[in-house]
């Protein structure tokens, strides 16, 4: 043995290239790490809630109502229910989905000292799928705890509204700090689902997710235009609910939150199917008298009574992102492949897409029983709608690159 040998910590390397002598697994370390994310997010929402309480001289509201009241908060942002006894509200949901991306963000961070520590060690694969389930039930764990908070204020979380919600965005978290965190990664489980993924389903997942880029971008334009145009009928909603002081502030801040999901609604109103408004809608052809919420942003919605018929070229929109989807399927692949293999992938990144789209469409929904409003967002209706119109697209376009590429 060398000198190098004898002095070298007690760490060795085995044949197949992994060391042996590192350490348990850091399951401990990834539990509290996934207890820490949610309590991290419920204090970066406790400042500006107890800032508005404190700052407003008409409330009289205590520090722990304000406590109370983040954990509400926290409880709808996982997209779960709450309900209002005193105003006889037996369940509200609304995502605000600008805090749920926050919430994904630090989840995604809270694991990144997880994952470093699994590199360290340079961990098996049956350690690297171990871990994340620590992870997660830390942050399961840690969000029925912080939810729970909401039971001695005036608004309580159901708590198994919130597990749905907390179990997917911390797998979404896991998988996006692995994608990006992680060195060498090996699970096995992810190894055996690729091998059966089919190759045209593989190809298809980068132009499915530009294509839902496209779309949504449609449908920030559209939320943009509208609000515009009709930005005096919200200022007088704003000014009819005489909001003073730091109320001012909370109540833009919270329509800027929820900017995301005006996104979405518009989205789902592009596909053709209607925006369903409690007991009125939002279609192409027409909008529906109905009661809303004294929420500005709202009053840019148009009329009750039929709208113009430019309105229906609006269809158009999400099959040219299907179009988009099918060149950006087709265009790379070799011009001398078969027909149907291109538009196989055209048609894996569409469905893809339409997937991914109604997820969006689904979370950004709300909703308020007993009462007229019991949902306020796109039809699921919706799905289907894309989901076709984005075929059609994808189809058209993966044909049209294939023949103009043979007959160069």
């Amino acid at each position: 043995m060398s000198l190098l040998d004898r002095v070298t910590p007690a760490a060795r390397t085995e044949s197949d290239g992994r060391s042996v002598g590192r350490g348990a697994p850091p399951y401990a370390l990834a539990f509290g790490y996934g207890v820490l994310a949610p309590v991290a997010f419920a204090l970066l929402l406790f400042a500006p809630v107890l800032a508005s309480w404190t700052f407003d001289p008409r409330t009289s509201t205590q520090w722990a109502d304000a406590l109370a009241i983040t954990a509400s908060g926290v409880g709808l942002t996982l997209r779960g229910s709450i309900s209002v006894p005193h105003n006889e509200i037996e369940g509200l949901h609304f995502a605000p989905m600008l805090l749920t991306a926050l919430l994904l963000l630090l989840t995604r961070f809270a694991y990144r000292p997880v994952q470093s520590a699994l590199d360290d060690a340079d961990a098996a694969g049956e350690e690297q799928q171990r871990t994340p389930l620590a992870f997660l039930a830390g942050f399961v764990i840690s969000c029925l705890g912080v939810t729970a908070v909401s039971l001695s204020g005036s608004a309580p979380v159901k708590w198994w509204s919130v597990l749905p919600g907390a179990i997917l965005i911390a797998l979404a978290a896991v998988m996006w700090s692995i994608r990006r965190d992680g060195t060498g990664v090996e699970l096995p489980w992810a190894a055996k689902l690729a091998e059966r993924l089919h190759l045209n389903v593989r190809r298809s997942l980068r132009p499915a997710i530009e294509g839902v880029g496209v779309l949504l971008t449609a449908g920030a334009m559209v939320t943009f235009v509208l609000v515009m145009t009709r930005l005096d009928r919200v200022g007088k909603v704003a000014a009819l609910l005489d909001v003073h002081g730091s109320g001012i502030a909370l109540l833009w801040f919270a329509q800027v939150l929820a900017l995301p999901n005006l996104i979405l609604f518009a989205t789902g109103w592009l596909t053709g199917a209607p925006v369903v408004l409690g007991m009125g809608e939002l279609s192409t052809s027409s909008a529906t008298a109905t009661v809303l919420p004294s929420i500005p942003v709202l009053g840019a919605l148009p009329e009750p009574g039929a709208l113009p018929g430019v309105f229906r070229l609006a269809l158009l929109i999400p099959v040219l992102a299907g179009a988009f989807i099918g060149w950006r399927a087709t265009w790379s692949m070799p011009v001398l492949t078969h027909l149907g293999r291109k538009l196989q992938v055209a048609s894996s990144a569409a469905g893809l897409g339409a997937l991914v789209v109604s997820i969006l469409l689904w979370w950004s929904r709300a909703g308020m029983n007993p009462g007229q409003l019991d949902l306020i967002g796109p039809a699921m209706t919706s799905a289907l709608w894309v989901a076709g119109e984005l075929l059609v697209g994808a189809v058209i376009a993966a044909a049209a690159v294939h023949y103009r590429r043979r007959l160069r």
